[in-house]
């Protein structure tokens, strides 16, 4: 549901833009009065501190244009995220220590429990001793449950494979400002839900917003290269289905020649096409036609792109993620493509996540990836919706020409 709002985020970025370019344009024009003004007057305190301030204002000014462009949008995304894991491991961070220390403290207990029932038993006989083992073992599984539920996953005191790393850290803020919510990871201590509500509020609209200036920047790349190498050969046959054309055309003009000359005629001489008249003789061609027809070119931002290439596009990405997660995890691979499909439609159902598991190896690095494909994917996401928005807007167009409902070729 993000990616439908992320048009609006965008007007919002270009009326800042454009706000700010007025501002600064009004400024100059102050600057340049007050300097017109004061001639060759010598520099006062009074002057000397409005300058500064006017220099720190247009510091203060330039920073703020760049981080509201895109690669400034970019660069404090990641940033965010980073902050974010580093916030959230420092502080839920200690929290799955003592919990972990907690659960084999237990197991501990437990063992020294079922050793000391044993040995004080004088007679081991089957029935005694499994009652005594279930009542014991119960107990602890009871105290396991309620340690799981306050996070713990059974991962060991001396084991790397825990979950609030700092990979994991970043994963999770991954989740929470796009949306996704995996909740394979929650925070357990009243700071970490606190500082979970204060950063989602923060980090949603800076990624909707993301979203959208990356999307259109996408979008505007992907039309390059479609232009220029996917149709490549669609555009080299429109030049010489023109050039034809044009031969044509000069060659029914030559044709009349013999005709009373007019101003037509006359014009159309002076240009001789390499054209093949009927009798299969050779007509030389005009420079200036043939020079007309290598400069034609197609303006690639007018050009849209069929539905079929960009679904095409997200199931390729897709199929990807899939083949990938499920060599890693031994999943199956229906298993991988519905993990990348609720991932990249923010549903984020949580039930299969990279590193989840207890076998798993190399999590931290599987983690990275992970937020890497999130991240990537969504705009993707984004710029497939903006390609796709405009062909449907494209046909409709179309459509209401044919209908008559439309009648100018430049409504929507």
């Amino acid at each position: 549901m993000s990616l439908l709002y992320y048009r609006v985020f965008n007007d919002i970025f270009d009326v800042i833009r454009r706000h700010s370019e007025v501002k600064k344009q009004r400024r100059d024009e102050l600057l340049q009065q007050q300097q017109q003004q004061s001639g060759q007057q010598h520099p006062t305190v009074r002057s000397i501190r409005s300058e500064r301030m006017e220099r720190c204002k247009s510091c203060c000014k330039s920073v703020t244009t760049f981080i509201f462009s895109r690669v400034g949008l970019c660069l404090l995304v990641v940033a965010y995220a980073f902050g974010g894991g580093v916030v959230f491991q420092f502080l839920e961070g200690p929290h799955e220590g003592e919990v972990s220390q907690g659960v084999h403290r237990r197991l501990n207990i437990t063992v020294e429990r079922l050793f000391m029932t044993s040995e004080q038993s004088k007679v081991l006989h089957i029935n005694n001793w499994t009652t005594m083992a279930r009542q014991i073992l119960e107990e602890y599984q009871l105290e396991l449950v309620r340690q799981t539920k306050r996070g713990h996953q059974g991962e060991r005191l001396d084991d790397d494979n825990k979950q609030w790393t700092f990979p994991g850290a970043i994963l999770y803020a991954i989740t929470v400002f796009t949306t996704i919510g995996y909740g394979h990871i929650t925070c357990k201590t009243n700071y970490g839900k606190i500082m979970t509500m204060i950063y989602a509020i923060f980090g949603i609209p800076l990624m909707l917003l993301c979203l959208a200036n990356i999307g259109s920047t996408m979008a505007d790349a992907f039309r390059f290269i479609y232009c220029n190498v996917c149709c490549s050969y669609c555009n080299m046959i429109k030049k010489r289905r023109n050039l034809r054309a044009l031969q044509s055309v000069e060659l029914s003009h030559n044709a009349t020649s013999s005709l009373p000359s007019s101003p037509t005629t006359r014009t159309l001489a002076v240009n001789n096409l390499p054209v093949v008249s009927s009798d299969n003789t050779e007509v030389k061609s005009s420079p200036s036609v043939v020079e007309f027809v290598d400069n034609f070119t197609i303006d690639y931002r007018k050009t849209t792109i069929p539905i079929s290439v960009t679904l095409s596009l997200l199931s390729s990405y897709l199929i990807l993620g899939a083949v990938l997660f499920s060599e890693w995890e031994n999943w199956k691979l229906l298993d991988g493509a519905y993990f990348c499909f609720v991932t990249l439609a923010t549903i984020g159902l949580g039930d299969l996540v990279p590193g989840k598991s207890i076998t798993s190896t190399q999590v931290e690095g599987k983690l990275i990836i992970c937020a890497l494909y999130v991240l990537f994917g969504l705009s993707l996401m984004a710029m497939c919706f903006n390609l796709m928005q405009e062909e449907v807007r494209a046909k409709f167009r179309r459509l209401g020409n044919k209908l008559g409902i439309i009648d100018d070729p430049n409504f929507w």
